[in-house]
């Protein structure tokens, strides 16, 4: 079963591949992440699917197994699969191409996987109960045969005896571990405990948050063994902060036989020489001054656009070499009738301030130059403005984007989990941890770029997990049991499969540590941050406060919330019905014992009788 589980998230990576392949969508190294991703979904799947058939009711026949397994497993992967397509749907509107369309396989991968888990997982889990069951009856009529010797009669008693475990009509055992931690976290000093933790995480969250500083390293494209990351060394160290050249383009330059507008264009030259950082006069390449300087050199009998092209073709004294960057107006018989456009370059250095913010405050200088000269359609370019230009774009690009995944996240929810407290927990809880993953990956040495946003729409699909499963399962528990009894049967049913899910996810991204890769680093830091704070959340915090929203409902004499449907829950006295046993004399002997005690005391009563 362990290799049939890991088959369907595998499949469904392949199946993504191939169709997205199929249809000449592209491929990049950042989709790598996603087959890893995967696989940690499909098992929390797994884990809630095998866990909900290990409750149901062994005397039903194997479709009503299934079927209440379905019923059990069914509304908790599917919120959560519904919750993680809708995260990446939105993360493929994001303007960045690579994680746009890592979002894109993303989100068709996990819909496949849940179409997968329903229908291969469910039909191998079909055969797997087969085989079991056909070597427990095996194992059982030997046993039997072989000890007591009587065949027939005690395969007409063993046919009767089948175990109870199911879905139990009272709440989890008062005196059960779960029942004991639920108590514990009731108590106020727990509580006052958790609260004083959790205001502590918060403060330090929120001091990330608002730390964490925006940055496009090119370096981290690449791989830390790789000799580029020389190159980017030097880049980085000498010609930012030594000198680098920006190109400004005039596409509507004036008549430029017209004086005054030639002063009005060497003004715009003046403009960008005086900015700061700019490294002045005289790292300055523009075709006008050289030729207002030269001019006087020749006989001007042409006027200036006659002489422009004169001294264009002089290529031992004149201005040979300015021809590629300037283009002319010509007529139709190669008259020159002006300039149609060109271009100037300029240089700036920032010495020790040569950082991204100082980057962005220049490039906003510049262009706030071009736009004062917006008649003649002035263009910048410097090599790394398209990085600022995402920079600009990153922080309220990933704000919006966390607002309406939240809010989709909240809306998926309660279609499943329409019930007022339910609801308001979990979102609780869900943004308690997605402030916790931001923050503490400030705290780790990550910024916020594009890789980073990327991620943080993972990490608030993969919080809905831990908090999604414990809020429904606490939610359609009977409202007549009190907030301890529905919290700790919620507990029982969804605790453990929760943390066997949250350690396969752990263990899928150990592969992943081994590449020194920044981009995977940043995965393998989310991931971790939201699989641990996500199960602490979801066994700790998010059951504390279900506890004190109850407490508050009653107090304040509200109801707390209903049920999405009536359980399928035996009553006691089908239980009782079913647990008893008729003998030939009518005889009923009550099954409170293991199944080889009940044996031999009906046997003995048999005997005597």
């Amino acid at each position: 079963m362990a290799i049939l589980g890991i088959a369907g998230p595998l499949m469904a990576v392949g199946t993504t591949f191939g169709f997205l392949f199929l249809f000449g969508f592209p491929f990049n190294s950042i989709t790598l992440v996603m087959p890893f991703l995967i696989i940690g979904v499909g098992c929390d799947d797994v884990f809630i699917i095998i866990h909900a058939m290990r409750k149901t009711d062994k005397r039903e026949s194997l479709e009503n197994q299934i079927a209440e397994t379905m019923e059990e497993a069914g509304p908790s992967i599917t919120v959560t699969s519904a919750t993680n397509i809708l995260s990446f749907a939105i993360g493929i509107a994001t303007p960045t191409p690579a994680i746009s369309l890592f979002c894109l396989y993303t989100c068709i991968a996990v819909a496949v996987d849940f179409v997968y888990q329903l229908t291969f997982f469910v039909a191998v889990l079909v055969f797997e109960e087969k085989r079991l069951e056909a070597m427990r009856l095996s194992k059982k009529q030997e046993k039997v045969e072989e000890a007591l010797g009587a065949p027939k009669q005690v395969l007409s008693i063993q046919n009767s005896i089948r175990s109870t475990a199911g879905a139990h009509p009272l709440p989890a055992n008062p005196d059960g571990i779960v029942s004991r931690y639920c108590r514990f976290l009731k108590d106020w000093r727990t509580r006052v405990a958790l609260l004083l933790i959790l205001s502590g995480y918060w403060t330090a969250s929120y001091y990330g948050c608002k730390t964490m500083e925006i940055k496009m390293d090119t370096t981290n494209l690449i791989m830390k063994d790789s000799p580029l990351n020389n190159i980017a060394w030097i880049y980085e160290r000498f010609l930012w902060s030594e000198g680098q050249l920006v190109l400004v383009f005039v596409n509507n330059p004036p008549d430029l036989a017209n004086e005054h507008n030639q002063h009005e264009v060497l003004e715009l030259v003046r403009r960008f020489e005086t900015l700061p950082y700019s490294m002045g006069r005289n790292s300055t390449s523009i075709w006008l001054r050289s030729f207002l300087y030269q001019s006087s050199l020749y006989h001007n009998t042409k006027g200036f656009n006659g002489l422009l092209q004169e001294w264009l073709d002089d290529s031992e004294g004149g201005g040979a070499r300015w021809n590629d960057m300037l283009r002319l107006k010509k007529a139709e018989n190669g008259t020159i009738l002006g300039v149609d456009k060109f271009m100037f370059a300029t240089a700036c250095a920032m010495g020790d301030d040569a950082n991204w913010a100082t980057r962005e405050k220049l490039q906003k200088q510049w262009r706030g130059v071009a736009h004062e000269y917006a008649h003649f359609n002035v263009t910048v370019f410097q090599s790394y403005s398209f990085y600022i230009d995402q920079l600009d774009s990153i922080g309220g690009t990933t704000m919006s984007t966390v607002i309406w995944a939240a809010i989709t996240m909240d809306l998926a929810c309660l279609l499943m989990i329409p019930g007022i407290n339910s609801i308001l927990t979990s979102t609780i809880a869900m943004m308690s941890i997605n402030v916790g993953v931001f923050g503490l990956l400030s705290v780790w040495n990550v910024n916020l770029d594009p890789i980073t946003m990327c991620t943080t729409l993972m990490s608030i699909g993969f919080s809905v997990d831990f908090t999604a499963h414990i809020s429904y399962h606490y939610y359609r528990n009977p409202t007549s049991w009190t907030t301890d009894e529905r919290l700790a049967d919620a507990l029982k049913s969804i605790g453990w499969p929760m943390i066997q899910a949250a350690t396969s996810t752990v263990l899928c991204i150990v592969p992943l540590m081994f590449n020194s890769s920044y981009m995977v680093w940043v995965f393998v830091k989310t991931i971790l941050l939201v699989t641990v704070l996500g199960i602490l959340h979801g066994i700790i915090f998010l059951p504390a406060l279900l506890l004190t929203s109850g407490d508050l409902s009653r107090l304040f004499g509200g109801s707390s919330d209903s049920k999405i449907q009536p359980e399928k829950k035996e009553k006691l006295g089908e239980i009782s019905q079913a647990s008893s046993f008729s003998s030939t004399n009518s005889e009923t002997v009550l099954v409170k014992k293991d199944d080889s005690t009940e044996l031999k005391t009906i046997l003995q009563e048999r005997g005597s009788g």
